[in-house]
């Protein structure tokens, strides 16, 4: 009785060393994690992007005729009104131009009043029978000629009195001189069909920036959205704005590479302008693409992937080819963890909106990055990290 009971003793004794060698072995293979409940937030979806500063209203004052600049009436950053003599070109030639088309125009016109004279009283003579064909005809060709010479001659008046306007440069908007491109004495080289800038003029009390948004962003901005702006310049500092116009057009910087990067121009209105603005200043801006008020969010480190037949209860006629990932996070259930498929709809640089698949009553991983992204599967056991680290 008394060797039984030894042997029961020792028994006991061997099964309890095994549980607490089991238990610290399972122990040590839980995987350390940190754990979060799942809460509700305010979850703001932007777009950052880059560009700089510019009037909204900006026009450049263009030579459209050659010659010499006689004087400029402005000096850089120079407040003007519409309609003020900005510079004057030397119009000697065009002022002769002017006078030599008027001379031909008048002689012209004194031609044709004759040729029509003559041609109404061979129109009535020859309707008499009083005049052949042939002296009709002849009298009716003379006029046409005088007419297509007169017409030419008015048509090369208006051009000369018009490129003679052109050497008078004046102010098209009421505004400031932000960039003078010539000096007095200079030669402006303009033409009918390539203008010689002079001078732009802007409406400084509106400014816009513009800026490159990527392809692959510009399908979330609208017009009308609201925008944050910060100017280099004038650090800590946000400025309010809207969203004007969104180009259709892209524009590609290294096409044909892998590095190929496309953007489109975006428009943003500054809904205030302080004075220390300067057209040209580097500046970023937040687009707020939407807004979700009180919804489930977690965490974007907290989303993970894995291949779909992990995560669903899968057939295995549907387990065949490549397969699906699956976005997900994992819900902490006792000691151990589950995957849990997510459905998601916008997201903020710090967290995702969760449509389906979690909602506050759960608890979740939020890190580490390689027990998320490798260790963990469901059922692996897990242990707070933030608990060792208070004991």
């Amino acid at each position: 009785m008394k060797k039984k009971l030894i042997i029961i003793i020792s028994a006991l004794v061997v099964l309890a060393v095994f549980l607490v060698f089991t238990l610290k072995q399972d122990n040590s293979k839980a995987v350390g994690v940190q754990m979060e409940k799942v809460r509700l937030h305010t979850i703001e979806s932007k777009v950052y992007a880059a560009g700089y500063v510019q009037p909204v209203v900006k026009v450049n004052i263009s030579a459209n005729v050659a010659g010499e600049i006689m004087f400029l009436n402005v000096k850089e950053g120079q407040d003007v009104k519409k309609g003020e003599l900005l510079a004057q070109l030397d119009k000697v030639r065009y002022s002769a131009d002017v006078d030599q088309a008027k001379s031909y125009y008048r002689s012209t016109l004194s031609a044709k009043e004759v040729a029509e004279k003559e041609y109404k009283r061979v129109k009535k003579l020859y309707k008499d029978k009083n005049y052949s064909e042939s002296q009709f005809d002849q009298a009716k060709g003379q006029y046409d000629q005088a007419v297509g010479a007169f017409e030419q001659a008015t048509a090369r008046l208006k051009q000369a009195e018009d490129n003679l306007r052109k050497t008078t440069l004046v102010a098209p908007i009421d505004g400031t001189v932000i960039g003078l491109q010539k000096e007095q004495g200079e030669m402006a080289l303009g033409s009918t069909f390539q203008a010689d800038v002079v001078m732009t003029v802007a409406d400084l009390s509106s400014m816009e920036v513009e800026v490159d948004v990527n392809e692959n962003d510009i399908v979330r901005v609208n017009a009308g959205d609201s925008v944050d702006i910060e100017i280099d310049a004038l650090a800590d500092t946000v400025f309010k704005g809207i969203v004007t116009e969104i180009s259709q057009l892209a524009s590609t910087m290294g096409a044909g590479t892998q590095n190929a990067i496309t953007n489109f121009k975006v428009t943003v209105k500054m809904l205030n302008n302080p004075p220390e603005i300067r057209s040209g200043m580097n500046a970023t801006v937040e687009i707020l693409t939407d807004r979700k008020v009180d919804v489930v969010g977690i965490p974007i480190r907290a989303v993970t992937v894995r291949p779909a037949d992990k995560v669903r209860k899968m057939e295995s006629d549907e387990m065949t080819g490549k397969p699906e990932l699956l976005e997900v996070a994992f819900v902490i259930e006792e000691d151990s963890v589950r995957a849990v498929e997510l459905e998601l709809g916008i997201n903020s640089e710090d967290f995702f909106e969760v449509v389906s698949g979690v909602d506050t009553t759960n608890m979740i991983v939020i890190g580490n990055h390689q027990a998320l992204t490798f260790d963990l599967q469901t059922g692996t056991v897990v242990k707070d990290v933030n608990d060792i680290k208070k004991k």
